[in-house]
């Protein structure tokens, strides 16, 4: 499989672009403002998180909307203009998704409410709402949304690819916990979405990615936390191999309410960080995390009993690193074999400065128990994902970081027997996008047909209209 290293350079097609005065009626017309590449802060403003030369697009105009008119007023000016449109809530997209040359973004950014209602255990949430922002608005409230694990994430493109973090194995994924959800289609209608309101475009919203509006607000379901069982167990062995195994071998008797994400990386010897988040009876927690504490002699160890909010506080992000230029790419393995720990080590030993490894999201528990045709979000027990991320400060060494992580992945994916998750699918390909959905995907491909015939929506895991 080819790789997608620094030194391939897309060709990109001419496309037109609006008149500045067109632009200039649009700026008129929203409450949110309008970035043109001649206005202070384009630069800025036009970065995603992943910065790369992948991903180094320059768009015609940036949308940062304050409502859902604006964004019915975007969408509908990108359309009469037949401008390339790019949607982006945190900017993480994996593949810079969420920019796109010379064409319009509609930046949701800026709309960052959220509304606690504590009596039914539900928030409402803005589009622009970073997970960590979620957590905390939660916490004075004694629960907690279910969320991934990287505070910096956005609720909005976490939740509608599925969403997998630290309660997975006892509240399943975020979109398992998307109770609605408001939608702005193609046509620039905004619809409600939910069981009993357009239940087609909720059951495809809840895995099937950006690819049937963009969403403007989230009603999600909360659930009632405490005292977990939190923190880092950090190694530095001579060999990761043996503690691979280790993980693989406890993960598979792990109860529902333990998850472990593991970090490797140079610091400046070959480092892991287990990061534990046990959400079950705090004493129980503590014996079923003896045999982790204990494998090796650790670096450092800083599991404890605390609450929730003091867990969030104190967890290290170590999830992914980033400076002025990252890249990464990520895949789901259907078990840690031996052959990808073996891919794992080795990649280590040829690995530039700035490397890390992410392995996680093991799937057991209540993640797993929910109908397989709820949702398009598959879930396999005993499936994991992992990531390869590179970052660098001299633009001078982008083609050997994304050349190591091009090459690892290309390794690891070999090796893999199952469809990736898809907010880890490193790839666009048609053929990729089927193998994350499976039989799942006809019918997704069926409601794009009704909500986005033109595929006006396809910077994304793109599912075509059928």
């Amino acid at each position: 499989m080819a790789g997608l290293g620094a030194a391939t350079v897309a060709t990109r097609p001419f496309q037109w672009i609006a008149p500045r005065s067109d632009f200039e009626a649009l700026r008129a017309s929203i409450k949110g403002s309008l970035i043109l590449p001649v206005d202070g802060g384009y630069d800025r403003a036009r970065r995603v998180w992943s910065f790369n030369p992948h991903t180094d697009a320059r768009p015609a105009a940036i949308v940062r909307c304050a409502d859902a008119n604006d964004v019915v007023k975007s969408v509908t000016f990108a359309r009469e203009q037949s401008l390339e449109l790019a949607v982006r809530g945190g900017g993480h997209d994996i593949l810079g998704a969420s920019t796109c040359e010379g064409g319009l973004v509609v930046d949701l950014s800026a709309m960052k409410r959220v509304d606690i209602d504590p009596s039914r255990r539900h928030a409402h949430v803005g589009p622009g709402v970073l997970s960590g922002e979620l957590k905390a608005a939660a916490v004075p409230f004694d629960v907690a949304p279910v969320l991934g694990c990287n505070p910096s994430v956005g609720v909005g493109g976490l939740t509608l690819g599925g969403g997998i973090g630290w309660f997975l194995g006892t509240h399943g994924a975020a979109c398992d916990n998307l109770v609605s959800a408001a939608i702005v289609t193609a046509d620039g209608a905004l619809l409600r979405a939910s069981a009993d309101s357009n239940a087609d475009l909720y059951w495809a919203i809840r895995g099937g990615g950006g690819n049937f509006g963009v969403a403007t607000e989230l009603e999600l379901q909360l659930h009632p936390v405490g005292n977990v069982v939190g923190g880092v167990v950090a190694f530095r062995p001579k060999d990761i191999r043996p503690f691979l195994r280790f993980y693989r071998s406890y993960m598979k008797a792990a109860p529902d309410a333990l998850t472990v994400e593991l970090s490797i990386f140079a610091d400046p010897d070959p480092t892991i960080w287990a990061m534990v988040c046990w959400s079950g009876e705090p004493k129980s927690g503590l014996r079923v995390l003896e045999p982790l504490r204990r494998i090796e002699s650790p670096v450092a160890d800083t599991v404890e009993v605390v609450p929730w909010a003091r867990f969030l506080a104190h967890m290290p992000q170590r999830t992914m690193l980033q400076t002025p230029n990252t890249y990464w790419r990520g895949g789901s393995l259907s078990e840690l074999s031996d052959t990808a720990i073996d891919k794992f080590a080795s990649s280590i030993e040829r690995a530039p400065a700035g490397w890390q490894l992410g392995i996680g999201h093991y799937m057991h528990g209540r993640i797993c128990q929910v109908p397989p045709a709820a949702t398009p979000f598959r879930r396999t027990v005993g499936q994991s994902t992992n990531f390869i991320s590179s970052s660098w400060g001299d633009p001078a060494d982008a083609d050997a970081h994304m050349r190591w992580v091009d090459s690892t992945w290309e390794e690891l994916h070999r090796v893999s027997q199952t469809g990736t998750y898809v907010n880890y699918l490193s790839e666009s390909s048609e053929a990729a996008v089927r193998a994350s959905y499976g039989d799942h995907y006809a019918r997704l491909a069926t409601i794009k047909h009704r909500y986005d015939p033109d595929n006006v929506f396809h910077r994304n895991r793109n599912i075509r209209p059928a």
